[in-house]
Order: C-alpha cells, then structure tokens, then sequence
C-alpha cells in the first residue's frame, strides 16, 4: 500500500474506530475489545473509499448482528457473558473460513474487496456464529 492507503488507515483508527467502539459498547452494554492487523487492510489505489470499505467489511454487519442478537435480557447476558472481542484481517485465511468465534472473540479475515451489496451476507454468518456459540 502506499502513503495515501495508510494515512487514509492513520485517520480511520483516530476519526472513525472510537465512533465505532461506542457505538457496539453503548449496544452491548459493555466495552467490546477491538484488535485489528491495520498493516493488512486496504487496497492499493482504495484510500478515497477506505472508511466506506472498513465499515461495510468489518463494522456495518458486526453492528446488524447484534441489534438481530440482542433482543431481549437473555440474549444481552449471552453476548455479555460470551463475547469480549472482536478481531479483523484483511489477510484472508488459506481454509477460506472467513469467519471464526472462538475463545469469546469473533475473528473475520478478508481482504478489501466486494464493499458494496455484502453487508446483509457478512451479517447472517456473524448471527449464525452467535447463534450457535454463545
């Protein structure tokens, strides 16, 4: 990547990631954990569409998920009791198991492509995982 992708990296962490964390903490009713391989995201020649990119990957379908999950009482004290962090790649696994949830953390891995018309897709895989995990 070059300068412009990992500035345009540089002000997504700083500007838009504590947006985020707020939001999915103010929706779980606890600080969710957030780790990521920033030096694996993006695309080169992506830094002007790098903050729809992260979001429509990464956070749109995370934060779908749980509005989906959590319901009710029951359903919060799951998530509460059974997911502490959520960790992001773009470097896709060699099994193509792009989503994992294991050991309170869910894992998604996958490299900055198909931003647009995805987000209802990575959102049914990410309640499935809870679904069956929590």
């Amino acid at each position: 990547m070059g300068l412009a992708e990992r500035r345009a990296i540089m002000q997504y962490r700083q500007n838009v990631l504590p947006v985020w964390q707020k939001k999915l903490s103010e929706l779980l009713g606890y600080e969710l954990e957030i780790e990521a391989e920033w030096d694996t995201l993006g695309a080169e020649d992506c830094a002007h569409i790098m903050e729809k990119g992260l979001n429509a990957i990464y956070f749109e379908p995370l934060e779908l998920a749980i509005r989906e999950i959590a319901i009710d009482d029951f359903a919060k004290q799951a998530l509460r009791d059974g997911f502490k962090k959520f960790f992001f790649s773009g470097k896709e696994p060699e099994d193509r198991i792009f989503y994992r949830f294991e050991n309170k953390t869910l894992s998604y891995r996958h490299n900055f492509s198909n931003i647009e018309n995805y987000v209802n897709e990575r959102r049914q895989r990410i309640v499935h995982l809870f679904e069956k995990n929590l």
